[in-house]
């Protein structure tokens, strides 16, 4: 697979919100996602012997994972800006602080 693109994706009211479109959602509760979108790509075909048709090859370099990562972050202070921090259901996101919490 290829790294397309990676995005942002709004779930509010039980909707995602994805390029013009709501999209029911399993969850709930409000928050920013990051959305990692690919496209195949010539690996898949070298390897599509091997592999059962369902399953698909990602060489990611550092820096995509660096992107994700920072992409990661950002979600979390946009999730952060939507809901109170005593309503927060996942992992302490790494972008806040002890005074976010006071």
């Amino acid at each position: 697979m290829r790294l397309q693109s990676i995005e942002f994706i709004r779930r509010e009211n039980g909707f995602f919100r994805f390029r013009g479109k709501l999209i029911p959602a399993v969850r709930l509760n409000n928050g920013v996602g990051v959305a990692v979108l690919f496209r195949p790509s010539q690996v898949d075909e070298d390897f599509a012997a091997t592999l059962d048709p369902e399953t698909y090859l990602w060489f990611p370099s550092a820096k995509q994972i660096e992107t994700i990562l920072k992409a990661l972050d950002k979600s979390d202070e946009q999730t952060a800006q939507m809901i109170p921090i005593k309503e927060w259901g996942g992992l302490r996101p790494r972008s806040l602080k002890l005074g976010d919490f006071v």
